[in-house]
C-alpha cells in the first residue's frame, strides 16, 4: 500500500499487486466531505409522494431521508433524542433494515448459516447502517419510485456456499453458483434503478446478481462478493429450510409506515451520510448510526450483538459467538455491536478493548449531541490515511509506504496503538523520486483521467460517465485473433472483460453501467462472456447486480455508488462546454446569432444593437455575413455593431441596447424569444 501525502491538499492512496495498480483512493483536502460523519438535523420538508424527508444537517444541501432509514422510534409520542444517546430506540425482529433483523433472527441454537449477518464496518467507512447487508429477491424487489435511493437492501432466501479468495485479503465471503454462469447476490446497488432486473432473455432468463460490503476505503474488509444465480421465475432456487423462506418473504411485504406518520417538520433527528450528493443530489442519510472500529461497529440501535457473516470458518464464528455473549451488554442498558471480519482471530481482551474505545467515541458524541441545537456535527470520520490504516491495512498488505513525514509518524503511531505485531511493514519513502514513480504506477494512475484505455493487445475500450450512467464501449482495435467473426467478437469480448472491471474499481464508477459488446450470435459465447465478468468481479467490494447479455450486445449492471468517483473528485465542469466535451463551431453559433438578431431587432426602445461575440464568431459575421447585416439596417433603420470579446468561449453571447445619442437603453427581451441578454 502506497501513501502519496507530501502534498496536504491532496492524499492519494494506492494498493499495488504484482506491480499493477488495483485500488486507488483520492481525497482533496479544500473538498468538503460528509461521508460516515453523524449530525444533528432538523426535518425541513416531507415528501409522502416519495416517502422521505429533507433534513438541514448544516451541509450544502438538504440531505435526503428514506422512510425506509428512519428508526421506528422516532414516529413514538414519548420520543426524544435522550432515547438514541441512551441506547433505547431499538428496533425489534420485524423492524429496521433487513441487515438489523438479520441479527435480531440470529438464534444461537441454529446454525449459523441460517442466519448469517452482512459486515457492518462498510457503512461505518460510509457513515452508513448495515442496512444493505441482506441479500435481494429480485421477484419480490420493491418499485424504485417506492425506495428512491433509499439504502435498505432486501433479503433473499437462496442458499449460499462457503468460498476463500487467495487474494488480498484472508477471509473470503460466502458464494454460491448455481448452473450455468456464475452470478451474485448480496443487496443492490445504492441507486434508484438498483431494482431493475438485468436485461435480456426471456422470463425464465436468470438475472445475475454480485455483491460484497462497501468497498475501496468506503469498504472495510475487502472481502470478494457473494456470487449466486437467481431465476426470474422463482424455480430451482435452494433454500436453507422452509422456516428461514417464509420469514424472509414476510419481511419483504411488511408494509412501512408512512413518512408523515413518522416524522414531522420540524422535528430534530440525529442522522449519518451514507452517500455524498452527486450534481443538484444532496447527500443520502439514516438514522441507524453506526462507529466503526478495528474489529467492531458499534450500533446503538441494535437490541443485540452479533458476528459478520462474511468470516466464513463455522468454527470461528462459533468462538466469536461466544466471545460476543460474553462482552453483550444490551440487556442491562449497554449499545449492541457487530463484529467485523477484522476481529476473525482476535482475542476476548482484543475486542473488549475495541468495544470500549467505541463506547468512549459514543460518550463523545451524546454530549454533543446534549449541548448543541440543530444542525451540528457530532461525530466526523477519519481522514482517508486513517481510514485506509484502519480499513485496508490487512495481514496480506507486505508493507504500507509513506512519502510524507508527519503521515508516516501517524500511521506509525496508530499501528503500534492497535496493531502491534504489523508496525514494523509500515515505512518511510525516503527517495527524492515521488512515490508513485518509484513504484511505477503514476502512468496507470494519469491513463484514469482519459476516456480512452488501450490493452496491450491491441483492444481498446471507451468509459463515458454522465450523472445517470456509465457507457463503456468495447472496440477491437488491432486485435484480430479469430478466424471468423464470431471468434473475434468472443475472444475480444472475454479479451476486455478484465480491464473493464478494473477500470470500474479504479474509477469509482457507480450506478447504471451500460456495457456495449461487440455482437455475438452464439447463446455459449453469451454465457461465457458474462461467466468472465462475475469471475473478475469477485475481487470487487462494493454491490453489484448484473444482467443478461441483451440480443443487442448490451450488458446492463448497477454497481454501488457512494462517492462522486474519480473523475468527480479530481475535474471540474468545462465553462466552455458545460461539461459537454465538445463546443459549437463558429459557424453554427454565428448563424444562431443571425437569428436572434432578426427576432430582437424589431424590438422597441433603442436605435443601436451592440453584438459582442467570441473571435470566431465575430470573423465569421464580419467577413460571411456582412452584407446580410447591412440589409438588416436598411430594412429596420438601425445600426448592427459586432464587437469581438476575447475572453468569451465560442458559445458565448451579449447583447447591448443603446440610444441615438450613445445612452443604454432598458429593453426586456420577452422570453418567448428564446434569447438571453
Amino acid at each position: 500500500m502506497l501513501i502519496n501525502a507530501i502534498d496536504s491538499e491532496e492524499s492519494r492512496i494506492a494498493v499495488v499487486e504484482d506491480g499493477v495498480l488495483q485500488e486507488l483512493h483520492v481525497e482533496i483536502a479544500n473538498r468538503e466531505a460528509y461521508l460516515g460523519n453523524i449530525y444533528k438535523g432538523r426535518v425541513v420538508n416531507i415528501e409522502p409522494s416519495i416517502g422521505a424527508a429533507f433534513v438541514n444537517f448544516g451541509g450544502r444541501s438538504n440531505g435526503f431521508l428514506h422512510v425506509s432509514d428512519v428508526l421506528p422510534a422516532y414516529g413514538g409520542d414519548e420520543f426524544s433524542l435522550e432515547d438514541i444517546i441512551e441506547g433505547r430506540a431499538r428496533v425489534s425482529g420485524e423492524e429496521g433494515p433487513d441487515a438489523v433483523r438479520s441479527v435480531l433472527t440470529d438464534d444461537d441454537g441454529g446454525s449459523d448459516d441460517d442466519v448469517d449477518f452482512d459486515d457492518v464496518d462498510d457503512p461505518s467507512d460510509e457513515g452508513a447502517s448495515d442496512e444493505d447487508a441482506s441479500e435481494q429477491d429480485p421477484d419480490q424487489a420493491e418499485p424504485a419510485a417506492d425506495r428512491e435511493e433509499a439504502n435498505a437492501g432486501k433479503p433473499s432466501p437462496t442458499r449460499k456456499k462457503r468460498s476463500r479468495r487467495g487474494g488480498r485479503k484472508p477471509v473470503a465471503s460466502e458464494a454460491t453458483v448455481a448452473d450455468g454462469p456464475a452470478a451474485s447476490a448480496d443487496g443492490p446497488a445504492d441507486e434508484k434503478a438498483e431494482d431493475k432486473e438485468g436485461s435480456g432473455g426471456g422470463g425464465e432468463d436468470p438475472v445475475l446478481f454480485m455483491a460484497a460490503g462497501r468497498g475501496s476505503t468506503k469498504d472495510t474488509d475487502g472481502e470478494t462478493a457473494s456470487v449466486e444465480r437467481v431465476k426470474r421465475g422463482g424455480g430451482g432456487r435452494d433454500r436453507r429450510n422452509d422456516k428461514s423462506h417464509r420469514r424472509a418473504s414476510s419481511r419483504e411485504f411488511m408494509p412501512r409506515m408512512p413518512i408523515d406518520q413518522v416524522l414531522k417538520k420540524g422535528q430534530e433527528v440525529v442522522v449519518q451520510v451514507t452517500k455524498e450528493g452527486i450534481g443538484a443530489k444532496g447527500p443520502t442519510l439514516t438514522t441507524y448510526v453506526s462507529l466503526p472500529g478495528r474489529c467492531l461497529v458499534l450500533m446503538p440501535s441494535l437490541p443485540k450483538c452479533g458476528v459478520s457473516r462474511k468470516i466464513a470458518s463455522d468454527k470461528e464464528r462459533r468462538r466469536l459467538k461466544k466471545i460476543v455473549r460474553a462482552l453483550d451488554e444490551t440487556g442491562h442498558g449497554g449499545l449492541g455491536f457487530i463484529v467485523r471480519t477484522a476481529g476473525v482471530l482476535k482475542t476476548k481482551d482484543e475486542l473488549e478493548r475495541d468495544r470500549d474505545y467505541l463506547k468512549k467515541i459514543w460518550e463523545l458524541v451524546a454530549q454533543r449531541l446534549r449541548v448543541t441545537r440543530a444542525p451540528a456535527l457530532l461525530y466526523q470520520e477519519s481522514d482517508l490515511v486513517l481510514k485506509a490504516m484502519r480499513d485496508l491495512f490487512a495481514p496480506d498488505i507486505e508493507e504500507v509506504v509513506a512519502d510524507s513525514k508527519d503521515v508516516f509518524l501517524r500511521i506509525k503511531d496508530f499501528t503500534e496503538k492497535l496493531m502491534p505485531r504489523m508496525a514494523e511493514r509500515i515505512k518511510r519513502h525516503e527517495s527524492t523520486t515521488p512515490v508513485f514513480h518509484a513504484f511505477g504506477i503514476e502512468v496507470e494512475v494519469q491513463t484514469l483521467y482519459q476516456p480512452r484505455v488501450e490493452l496491450k493487445s491491441g483492444v481498446s475500450i471507451v468509459v463515458d460517465q454522465t450523472e445517470a450512467l456509465v457507457a463503456i464501449d468495447v472496440n477491437s482495435g488491432k486485435f484480430k485473433p479469430g478466424t471468423n467473426l464470431e471468434e473475434t467478437a468472443y475472444l475480444t469480448n472475454i479479451e476486455a472483460v478484465p480491464e473493464i472491471t478494473r477500470q470500474l474499481r479504479l474509477r469509482d464508477l457507480g450506478g447504471v453501467i451500460i456495457i456495449d459488446f461487440i455482437d455475438m450470435s452464439l447463446e455459449k459465447h453469451k454465457r461465457a462472456v458474462e461467466r468472465k465478468l462475475v469471475e473478475c468481479m469477485k475481487g470487487d467490494k462494493a454491490r453489484i447486480k448484473i444482467g443478461r447479455i441483451s440480443p443487442f450486445g448490451m450488458m446492463e449492471l448497477t454497481r454501488q455508488r457512494v462517492g462522486p468517483g474519480l473523475k468527480r473528485t479530481v475535474f471540474n465542469t468545462c465553462t466552455h462546454c458545460d461539461g459537454a466535451g465538445m463546443s459549437r463551431t463558429a459557424q453554427s453559433k454565428a448563424l444562431s446569432v443571425m437569428r436572434d438578431v432578426r427576432a430582437i431587432l424589431h424590438l422597441k426602445g433603442f436605435s443601436v444593437l451592440q453584438v459582442f461575440v467570441a473571435p470566431p464568431v465575430n470573423d465569421f459575421l464580419v467577413n460571411s455575413k456582412r452584407r446580410t447585416i447591412l440589409d438588416l439596417e436598411e430594412d429596420v433603420g438601425k445600426s448592427i455593431i459586432v464587437r469581438s470579446e476575447p475572453s468569451y468561449p465560442v458559445d458565448v453571447v451579449h447583447y447591448r441596447f443603446l440610444t441615438a445619442d450613445g445612452q443604454e437603453a432598458k429593453v426586456v427581451i420577452p422570453a418567448g424569444l428564446g434569447v438571453k441578454k
